[in-house]
């Protein structure tokens, strides 16, 4: 059938309102409690394929019975994977599959794309950084307890605790993983199982679609050793050096290196100093090793992490929203 247009309609001129998206408009609905994201979402490319993904009715119910977490390069440094797992699998989350992957820029900025434009100027240029110090791990989680009915992905959304370190609960699974700052907080995770679909697909292109394909259809692992999550874990880290994480024992170290970060340790050790750290980082590179972590505590301290007044262009979906949600 031929698309209709204003010659169609002779007696009003007047062009229908176009069709933007292939996607049905309740197609997320019962994927979000967020009215902007299902919008959103629909426009979405990496939503749109991640919905033929998860096309069967079983596949749709393994969206509120699953989630995942991201094991970050900070994580995998500061040693606090173990940790991570340990306290998500107390809390209920099994750990079934795993698979590690590497950041780079674009897929940053395509994972946050709804959150990137309130980060500040001072994380945008740190945190490529970080996340292309070394591998992250991928680890699929079902949960055992589903409290409240609750999806998977909202209900660690919930324990997880906000991201700034300030409104911090002594409960907050980040408190308890050891979060450093804001951007040392060690993991990723979905909010909803509409970023679950998104991000999952994101998360495909590196880590193949096949396997997730195979995790959709895998019988609930019955044994504590059948997830390769912790010794894929130990692989990563012995390939990264151990390190603290500490920005004033990391202030110290550097100081003693002969180079332009040991200079700016010396005579710039203040936290008024750090745009002049930001352009050596812009205009140079980071030392190798463990000096590489000295430099990312000190400007992850440092710096402000958002930018004042400005929101994200989707909110944190919450347990309450999805409890009322209908």
């Amino acid at each position: 059938m031929t698309a209709t247009t204003a010659e169609n309609h002779p007696a009003t001129g007047l062009t229908p309102e176009r069709n933007t998206s292939a996607v049905s408009r309740r197609a997320f609905d019962f994927l979000t409690a967020d009215p902007d994201k299902r919008a959103a979402y629909r426009l979405d490319p990496y939503a749109r394929e991640g919905l033929e993904l998860f096309r069967a009715p079983v596949d749709r119910a393994w969206l509120y019975s699953t989630t995942f977490v991201v094991l970050k390069p900070d994580a995998i440094a500061g040693r606090r994977g173990h940790l991570v797992l340990d306290i998500l699998e107390e809390e209920g989350w099994k750990p079934f599959a795993a698979r590690p992957f590497v950041f780079d820029p674009l897929l940053t900025r395509e994972l946050w794309r709804y959150q990137f434009n309130a980060a500040s100027r001072q994380r945008i240029a740190v945190v490529d950084h970080l996340l292309g110090s070394g591998s992250s791990l991928l680890v699929l989680l079902r949960d055992t307890r589903r409290a409240d009915g609750l999806p998977a992905s909202v209900r660690l959304t919930a324990a997880k605790g906000a991201a700034d370190p300030s409104a911090a609960h002594a409960r907050d699974l980040r408190t308890r993983f050891g979060r450093v700052n804001g951007l040392f907080n060690f993991v990723h995770t979905a909010d909803e199982p509409a970023d679950l679909v998104r991000e999952l697909r994101l998360f495909c292109y590196r880590t193949g679609t096949a396997w997730l394909r195979a995790a959709l259809t895998a019988v609930p692992p019955s044994g504590d050793g059948e997830c390769p999550a912790r010794t894929l874990l130990a692989g990563i880290e012995a390939e990264t050096p151990r390190h603290d994480l500490d920005s004033g024992r990391s202030l110290a170290r550097l100081a003693a290196r002969p180079d332009v970060w040991g200079g700016l340790a010396r005579e710039c050790g203040t936290r008024e100093s750090v745009r002049m750290w930001l352009s050596t980082l812009e205009e140079g590179e980071l030392p190798p090793g463990t000096a590489r972590w000295d430099v990312l505590s000190v400007l992850t301290d440092w710096i402000e992490c958002n930018e004042p007044g400005v929101s994200p262009l989707l909110a944190t979906v919450s347990a309450n929203d999805w409890r009322n949600h209908e």
